[in-house]
């Protein structure tokens, strides 16, 4: 029998939320709108805090929890790492041949005449804006942490640190966020189904 843990259900809860409000904020403001939006909102604190938060999709935590799953979960091993490459996978397909050369925002935007606060010392990304990587591991990776977790709220938690990456991705001015909302379609919805099939060798979490 399949069964959805409290705390993935609750995960999915924030998923949900934030695909939601972020069609209805992508469908009513233009691209230019969006990142001058976002873009008001700025602060040398924020400016490492989300530096900081878009760090944590990248190598040294996804690493860090798979040797983890390695010493204590070994029978997640298999579900997180497939979700991973699979999701992974479309993303770059996406990317780089789909929608290769998609232009990022300081590149899309580039004649908009806007004085835009960019972080300093920030390499920015011009091209292949479309899906976020970063935002596809973050909701892969918490989607994982929030399966051994044991509540509810626990899992809506891991889905606001996996949002809060999505949102650093647009504050420092590499993606719209409409390459947040697929990036994290993919991550959260492939290892949602990823789950859904190592179920049965998965019940001693349920």
């Amino acid at each position: 029998m399949k069964i959805i843990k409290k705390s993935i259900l609750g995960y999915l809860i924030a998923f949900l939320t934030f695909e939601m409000l972020g069609i209805l904020f992508v469908s009513n403001f233009s691209k230019l709108e969006q990142m001058k939006l976002v873009n008001s909102f700025n602060s040398p604190f924020f400016d490492w805090f989300f530096w900081g938060i878009t760090q944590t999709a990248e190598y040294i935590l996804p690493l860090t929890f798979l040797i983890y799953l390695w010493k204590k979960q070994k029978d997640l091993l298999k579900p997180y790492v497939f979700s991973y490459l699979i999701s992974t996978f479309f993303v770059q397909i996406l990317k780089h041949w789909i929608f290769s050369g998609a232009l990022r925002p300081i590149a899309y935007l580039a004649d908009a005449k806007v004085s835009w606060h960019l972080k300093d010392g920030l390499f920015i990304n011009t091209i292949n804006s479309f899906p976020s990587g970063h935002t596809n591991a973050a909701w892969w990776m918490y989607f994982w942490m929030a399966f051994l977790l044991p509540k509810k709220w626990m899992g809506i938690g891991m889905g606001l640190l996996a949002f809060s990456v999505a949102y650093s991705r647009v504050y420092l001015f590499q993606h719209f966020p409409i390459d947040t909302l697929v990036g994290a379609a993919l991550g959260c919805l492939i290892s949602l189904l990823m789950n859904l099939i190592y179920a049965d060798k998965l019940q001693k979490h349920a």
